[in-house]
């Protein structure tokens, strides 16, 4: 089974969705691994979670890896673009504004619209950006705008269509992107899992240089819990470059919802699908982890220690301390799973993984 990004992509879009497609959902139960490992230090939460069938939900924000989760835009290269949704968003944020000072005011005679915003741009400023209320007052009476009129909205015009309060506006929408994706990484708890025992870098990462030990969970039996599509939250991570999500499609989302616009309701799907796969994707330096993560959303969950019970085998580290040896075998007796000792042949420079409970 190929896990990469087409398998990922297929299902998301219907993780997604409000439209479950069943037969895709049996179809990828049934392609889950079965088998899933987590590797372990030895350390006194370790061999709580064994004893009380639990696995820790952890957020991405808690991991050593910072880039974990995060989502790659490139907003300072697009900034022009959102500007220019702004200033077609801009009349109906003035007229808004302008109702929410003066309720009373028949805002009819005010004929504020795109052309306004660029005609106004064009004649008020100087090539420096510097505002003129003289150059505003002659051009906005040249287009027999009230005095009264004129008075009232200068004061709007200037505080939001300045050269530098569209800079400020624009740091702003950024930051506030920023700390939308700050956001965004801990929408889940998750837990890491992979997909073989096998693996050299994950013995010497994980479980401290081989005296830790691998829980080998069975997943056959996960459909007995009263949570039947518990498969459906196991998800592969993919390992590659990310593609920058385009901001110009959520601003202009963003734009479309204040002003009561009509739009396709699969743009908002589609930008949450970039989201997740962007949040999925890790670089390629990570490839050998061949991980599976299970999500749970974050406001849905109220205990971190998620009831587990499926290990099916425990494979003890070549150099764990006789101690920990000692404690997992009293466990796996108690609990009813096999224990496995992992040992190195130098001969052959290979491993061999032989059963001892």
């Amino acid at each position: 089974m190929n896990y990469g990004k087409k398998y990922l992509v297929a299902y998301l879009y219907n993780y997604l969705s409000d439209k479950k497609d069943h037969n895709f959902e049996l179809e990828y139960k049934n392609s889950v691994p079965k088998k899933l490992y987590r590797f372990r230090a030895c350390t006194k939460n370790d061999f709580n979670a064994i004893e009380n069938n639990y696995i820790w939900l952890s957020l991405a924000s808690e991991f050593d890896d910072i880039k974990d989760s995060t989502i790659k835009y490139n907003f300072r290269s697009q900034k022009e673009e959102i500007l220019n949704i702004y200033f077609d968003w801009y009349p109906f944020i003035f007229k808004t504004e302008l109702k929410k000072r003066f309720p009373k005011m028949d805002l009819s005679r005010l004929s504020v619209n795109r052309e306004l915003i660029d005609e106004y741009r064009d004649n008020v400023f100087s090539k420096s950006g510097n505002y003129n209320k003289n150059k505003l007052r002659n051009y906005m009476l040249s287009k027999k705008m009230k005095k009264r009129d004129f008075e009232i909205i200068n004061q709007f015009l200037e505080e939001h269509l300045s050269q530098e309060n569209i800079e400020k506006v624009s740091n702003n929408l950024f930051e506030d992107f920023e700390r939308k994706m700050k956001e965004l990484k801990d929408y889940y708890y998750v837990t890491c899992f992979t997909h073989t025992f096998k693996n050299d870098n994950l013995w010497e990462t994980y479980s401290k240089k081989y005296t830790g030990f691998c829980i080998e969970y069975d997943l056959l039996g996960i459909d007995t819990l009263e949570k039947s599509n518990l498969l459906l939250d196991f998800a592969p991570m993919i390992y590659g470059r990310k593609k920058p999500v385009n901001f110009v499609d959520l601003f202009q989302i963003a734009k479309m919802e204040y002003c009561n616009e009509g739009y396709d309701k699969s743009l908002a799907l589609d930008m949450d699908f970039q989201f997740n796969l962007q949040a999925r994707t890790k670089s390629k330096t990570y490839d050998h982890e061949k991980e599976w993560r299970f999500y749970q959303k974050k406001d849905i969950v109220n205990y971190r220690k998620f009831n587990f019970p499926f290990i099916s085998k425990i494979i003890l580290g070549k150099d764990i301390k006789q101690k920990n040896k000692i404690r997992l075998i009293n466990l796996a007796k108690k609990n009813n799973f096999e224990v496995y000792q992992q040992k190195y042949n130098l001969l052959t420079s290979s491993f061999s993984y032989d059963r001892i409970l």
